[in-house]
């Protein structure tokens, strides 16, 4: 009998202190997914460490599965082995984030590789293997990237699972490819966020102020993170900062009032080639779909603070609002709206895409009863680019 050719693959081998794990990358079904985890693993990519600093070391490489689930009594399907996070703890990631990718063709049966993550689009580095159960409402949740189908490779898994926190340990990860498709997978070439340091110098007013001023201005779509220590040990994040799309960034931040005696500040920043979030809102329309089969139209102004709100029920009935607030990242936006006929609404949106001249998404949508912000709706939305 003839033996079956080989199936043609790109390949990612885990070598683990339990032997080694052989993973068929998904890299034509989701190929962001795909990209950031080869250039993570073998240092190709740049990444933000725990205390603010950009390194391209090898992430995986020493690294524990830290959160290991074996079937509880509640849900005996569910056993996962979560790796990834650079810290040895379920807060870390590589200082970025990046769209879901969603196949109907890859669902969270037993031994897949799956992105963990924090939400839509927030997926950064921590990953999971699933076990020998299937765990299908994870589905259209987290992002599948990779098959095991080897039994040597499941039973290792098994072992994995069964030898709990922090049990084992991933000492190698290396790439194979056996076919010219998966040679000329670029895994640069994914639209994936690019970390770097900050070019510039600080200015320091001792007891008001310590700006950084940037020998560039920051492109749209970049995020800045600043981090500060006293002594070069400890490390507090004093925040991020996102400029949208659509215009020149800022030159110039101000870390904090410059009170401390001593202060150490590591800034990075993180440039998303497919942001959508804007910066401005100037002369924009949004359309959010509300309760079902209606709609809020706003339109905003030339300076983007504020417009005129149509409801669908009352066409003829525009209303004044205010923008209050909004903060941005690359694929999200949360706006504060005043208005005396629709009150204070949050409109929180997630951005998925665009199309033609139009970004697209989701939103829910929160008013504000006096006392706390109360669910009111949610459904599509269209933003104007």
């Amino acid at each position: 009998m003839l033996a079956a050719p080989l199936h043609a693959e790109l390949l990612a081998t885990f070598q683990t202190t339990r032997g080694n794990v052989v993973v068929e990358l998904q890299y034509d079904k989701a190929p962001q997914a795909v990209g950031n985890f080869i250039t993570l693993s073998q240092g190709t990519r740049s990444r933000i460490t725990a205390n603010g600093a950009v390194t391209n070391a090898p992430l995986y490489v020493g690294e524990k599965f830290f959160r290991v689930v074996n079937g509880p009594a509640e849900n005996p399907a569910f056993k996962i082995a979560q790796t990834g996070s650079g810290t040895g703890i379920n807060s870390g990631g590589p200082g970025y984030v990046f769209r879901d990718e969603f196949d109907p063709a890859l669902t969270h049966v037993p031994y897949v590789l799956s992105m963990a993550n924090n939400g839509v689009h927030t997926n950064g580095s921590q990953i999971f293997f699933t076990g020998n159960g299937s765990i299908l409402h994870l589905d259209n949740m987290h992002t599948i990237f990779g098959l095991v189908t080897d039994p040597a490779s499941r039973t290792v898994i098994d072992d994995i699972i069964g030898a709990g926190n922090d049990a084992t340990t991933i000492n190698a990860v290396t790439i194979s490819r056996t076919d010219p498709d998966a040679v000329a997978f670029d895994e640069f070439e994914q639209d994936l966020p690019e970390c770097q340091p900050v070019p510039g110098h600080l200015e320091v007013i001792p007891a008001t102020k310590a700006d950084y001023l940037f020998n560039d201005p920051l492109k749209p779509g970049t995020v800045l993170q600043c981090y500060r220590s006293p002594d070069l040990t400890a490390w507090t994040r004093l925040g991020e900062r996102y400029h949208g799309t659509g215009q020149i960034g800022f030159s110039s931040a101000m870390l904090d009032s410059a009170t401390l005696p001593k202060a150490f500040y590591n800034l990075s920043m993180v440039t998303y080639p497919d942001a959508l979030a804007p910066a401005s809102f100037a002369n924009r329309a949004m359309l959010l779909d509300i309760f079902g089969n209606q709609t809020l139209l706003l339109e905003f102004n030339a300076s983007g603070t504020a417009g005129i709100a149509t409801y669908s029920q009352e066409p003829g009935n525009p209303t004044a609002f205010q923008l209050n607030s909004y903060t941005g990242s690359a694929y999200a936006a949360t706006l504060v709206i005043q208005s005396s006929n629709l009150g204070s609404l949050r409109i929180r949106a997630v951005l998925d895409g665009e199309k033609e001249l139009h970004i697209l998404g989701t939103h829910n949508v929160d008013q504000y009863n006096g006392l706390f912000w109360q669910a009111a709706t949610s459904g599509g939305l269209t933003l104007t680019k």
